[in-house]
C-alpha cells in the first residue's frame, strides 16, 4: 500500500473544462503526478460556475465543482501568450510522460504545442486531446459542447415522452463524464505501448462518437428493420412493466423493470397476487404491452402508499429489478457507496471540509490517495523550483516579467 499504482507517471494538464479535468483527476487520485497549467486570463470553466451559495464571483477558489474535478494535482499559472512562457512549457514537456488538453481543435497548434511540435521536444511524448467532434473531419473545428453532441448522436431525440419535445438527458452532461474514463484507459494503453516500443502516441477522443455508441440498439433496429425508433418515455419494447412508480412521500419514486415471464411471476407473488394479476391481458409480454397504461396505473396503486426503499427491498428480495429514484441526500447516506468509500472528506483551505468523489473503480492493492485541488496558481513556485529545477533567481526573473499570470 506504500506505492501508488501510477506513481512515477508524470502528466502535464492543459485542460480547462470537464473532459480533461476528469481524465487527469482519476489518474492523479491513483498516484500520477499532475501539473495543471492555468491562466488567470481564462480560468478553468468550473472555476466560474457558482452552483452553491458559498461560491462568489470574486474568488476562483471557492467553487466545489472545480475542487471535486481537480483533486490530486499541482496547479500553476502561465500566460501562454507571453514569449518566455515557452521556456517553461519546454521544461514541462521534457519532464512529462503525457500531455492532456481539451481546448477547441486547432488551439494547441496556434500556441505551437500540437502533437507534432511536442514530438520535436520529446519524441516519445504521449498526448491526449478531448473534444466534441475529434480533431479531424468536416466538423472538427466547429464550436460545440456536450449538448450539441447529444443532439447530433440522436440520444437527445430519443430521450423523453412520445407526445412531448425531446429533453436533455440529465443535469450533468453525459458525454463529458463518460469520455474521461475512455481517455484514461487509452492513456494507460499508450504508456504500456511506450514501455514496450519506446514510441509515443497521439490520442484523439471525440465526445460525439461516445454518445453515438450509446445508441447502438436503436441504430441496429433501424439497420435491421428500417423502422426509426421513437421516444418512449420510461418504457421499453422488451419489458412491461418498465417505469418509475410513485411512492409514499413528496416526489418519491421506485423504478421497476420486468423482462421475463419468470420475473413477472415473482413480481405477482411479491405484491400478494392481487386479483388483477390473473387477468388474461396481463399473462404475456405482448398483452402487458398492449395494456401498459392500465398496468402502470395498477402498479402505481400498489406502490403509492409504500416507502420507496421498502418497495425496492420487497421486489429485489423476490428477484425483480427495482431501485429507488434517489435524491441527492439519499446518495450521501447510501450504504453501498459508503461501504466502498465513495467520498473522501478533504479540508479545503477556502471551502472547508466536504466530500470529494473518488474514482469509481477499486484496485485491490491501492486505495485512491486523494488530495485537495489546487487554488489558482498555488504551486507555481514549487513546480518551477522543485519539479523543473529552476533556481530562485530564475523563478523571480520569470515572475517579474509577467510569465506567471
Amino acid at each position: 500500500m506504500d506505492k501508488q499504482v501510477l506513481e512515477g507517471v508524470k502528466i502535464l494538464d492543459f485542460s480547462w473544462a470537464l473532459v480533461g479535468s476528469m481524465t487527469t483527476k482519476q489518474l492523479g487520485d491513483y498516484g500520477a503526478t499532475i501539473v495543471k497549467v492555468e491562466t488567470s486570463k481564462r480560468i478553468d470553466l468550473t472555476r466560474t460556475d457558482r452552483q452553491v451559495s458559498v461560491s462568489t464571483s470574486e474568488s476562483p477558489d471557492d467553487k466545489p465543482w472545480f475542487n471535486d474535478l481537480n483533486t490530486s494535482k499541482y496547479g500553476i499559472v502561465l500566460d501562454l501568450k507571453h514569449p518566455r512562457s515557452k521556456e517553461i512549457i519546454l521544461k514541462l514537456v521534457q519532464w512529462a510522460d503525457v500531455v492532456m488538453e481539451n481546448f477547441s481543435p486547432g488551439t494547441m497548434a496556434r500556441l505551437g504545442m500540437d502533437y507534432e511540435s511536442l514530438k520535436k521536444i520529446k519524441p516519445d511524448i504521449i498526448m491526449a486531446s478531448g473534444s466534441v467532434y475529434g480533431q479531424t473531419g468536416p466538423m472538427a473545428h466547429n464550436w460545440g459542447v456536450d449538448g450539441t453532441g447529444n443532439a447530433l448522436s440522436s440520444r437527445l431525440y430519443m430521450t423523453g415522452w412520445p407526445d412531448r419535445n425531446p429533453i436533455v438527458p440529465s443535469a450533468v452532461p453525459y458525454g463529458d463524464v463518460v469520455l474521461p474514463f475512455i481517455i484514461g484507459s487509452a492513456i494507460i494503453a499508450a504508456l504500456d505501448y511506450r514501455n514496450r516500443t519506446g514510441k509515443g502516441q497521439y490520442i484523439d477522443a471525440g465526445m460525439f462518437e461516445v454518445l453515438v455508441h450509446q445508441m447502438a440498439p436503436a441504430m441496429m433496429e433501424w439497420q435491421a428493420t428500417g423502422n426509426v425508433p421513437e421516444r418512449n418515455g420510461n418504457r421499453s419494447d422488451q419489458a412491461a412493466p418498465h417505469g418509475v412508480y410513485p411512492c409514499k412521500g413528496d416526489d418519491r419514486w421506485c423504478a421497476i423493470s420486468i423482462f421475463s415471464q419468470a420475473e413477472w411471476k415473482s413480481f405477482i407473488q411479491a405484491i400478494g397476487s392481487p386479483a388483477w394479476t390473473a387477468e388474461d391481458r396481463f399473462q404475456t409480454l405482448a398483452g402487458r404491452k398492449a395494456n401498459e397504461d392500465d398496468l402502470d396505473a395498477l402498479i402505481a396503486d400498489w406502490t403509492k402508499d409504500k416507502d420507496a426503499h421498502a418497495v425496492m427491498k420487497i421486489l429485489q428480495d423476490a428477484g425483480v429489478a427495482a431501485g429507488v429514484a434517489q435524491e441527492y441526500n439519499d446518495v450521501f447516506e447510501d450504504p453501498q457507496l459508503n461501504e466502498r468509500d465513495f467520498l473522501a472528506d478533504l479540508n479545503h483551505p477556502v471551502l472547508g471540509e466536504f466530500g470529494h468523489m473518488t474514482p469509481p473503480f477499486k484496485l485491490s492493492q491501492n486505495k485512491p490517495a486523494v488530495r485537495n485541488a489546487p487554488c489558482l496558481g498555488e504551486h507555481t513556485e514549487y513546480v518551477c523550483t522543485h519539479i523543473l529545477g529552476l533556481s530562485d533567481e530564475e523563478f523571480i526573473e520569470y515572475f517579474t516579467e509577467g510569465v506567471f499570470v
